[in-house]
Order: structure tokens, then C-alpha cells, then sequence
């Protein structure tokens, strides 16, 4: 049962990633998107990203006994609250909404590379060096192409900070969760 919930959800999410990418592919000048480079940013996310457990999932099939649907719910939920903060314009209503996606996103990735068989430090590490991949070209796309998707550098740094404080907090959850598992 709770598999099927999982897979339910798993499509779920999908298939309302799919309306963010038409939502945005349909009006770039909309005052949500227009500015943020958000179209190509969103058409390789819905391509690459959210491709990445399914792939990983074709090539263990001998290994993985069935699809890990919760674990892929959790890291599709990084593009899908990406892509509802625009969709939704709360990154613009609320100035501090920016740090909840990279709290979550941050935090959600080291869990689900903590599933997938990394270490709880790579894991750490391997999900905040992507976050600050991520910061770096927001930040460099606003000064390269005049995007405007950072308010300064205080909101990288700040963005950075929550990342951390995500993969931290995530972490100690995603350890507490797997202890009771093995308990049980």
C-alpha cells in the first residue's frame, strides 16, 4: 500500500512539473518568469533532473528489488518547490521565500544520495558543493546576462547558509528515520 501511495505521489509531482514547464514555455515574458532565464533553466530540469532516479533505476533493476518511489518523491519535490515559488510568484511576494527552497533542496538532495548508497559525509558534502554550483551560476547569469534571479551578495551567502542548515537538519532526521527502520 504505501508503495503505491508512493508511486501515486511520484506521479503526481511529475505530471505537475510538466504544467510549471508549459505554465512557463507558454508566457517567458509573464512578470512571474520574465528576467530569470526560468524557461531553459525548467526545460532541462523536466529533462535531465527529474530523469536521474528512473535512469539509476533501469540500470540497478537486479540490484533495487522494486522502485524506490518515496526516495524519488523526495528529490522530485526539490524541482517541484522550485518551480511553485514561480509559478505561485512567491519569490517575488516574499523576499525571504528563497530560503525555504534551498533549505529543502539542499537537505533533501543529501537524503536522497544518502538512499542511493553514498556515506552520510559525502552525502553532506556531494549535496552542498551542488548547491554551490547552483549559487554560483544564479549568480554569474545575473552578471553575465542580466538576469536577475539574486538580490545581492548577501542573498547567495544567505542562500548558502540555508542549504547547510538544511543538509544538517535533513541529515539528523534521515539518520533518526533509518535507525528506527533497522529497529523495526
Amino acid at each position: 500500500m504505501r508503495q503505491r501511495i508512493g508511486l501515486a505521489l511520484n506521479v503526481a509531482l511529475r505530471l505537475q512539473t510538466l504544467y510549471f514547464l508549459a505554465e512557463v514555455l507558454r508566457g517567458p515574458n509573464d512578470p512571474r518568469f520574465a528576467g530569470k532565464a526560468i524557461p531553459m533553466r525548467n526545460l532541462v530540469v523536466v529533462l535531465a533532473g527529474t530523469s536521474l532516479l528512473p535512469l539509476l533505476a533501469l540500470a540497478q533493476r537486479r540490484r533495487w528489488a522494486r522502485y524506490p518511489a518515496w526516495l524519488d518523491d523526495l528529490y522530485l519535490s526539490i524541482y517541484w518547490l522550485d518551480m511553485a515559488g514561480n509559478s505561485f510568484d512567491l519569490y517575488d511576494r516574499f523576499r525571504l521565500f528563497d530560503l525555504v527552497p534551498h533549505f529543502h533542496g539542499t537537505g533533501a538532495l543529501a537524503v536522497t544520495l544518502r538512499g542511493l548508497g553514498l556515506s552520510s559525509l559525502a552525502a553532506f558534502g556531494l549535496s552542498n558543493v551542488v548547491h554551490m554550483l547552483l549559487e554560483a551560476q544564479e549568480y554569474y547569469t545575473d552578471v553575465l546576462f542580466g538576469t536577475h534571479n539574486v538580490h545581492g551578495p548577501a542573498d547567495t551567502v544567505n542562500d548558502l547558509l540555508a542549504g547547510l542548515a538544511g543538509t544538517v537538519m535533513y541529515g539528523l532526521v534521515g539518520i533518526a528515520v533509518e535507525r528506527r527502520f533497522a529497529a523495526a
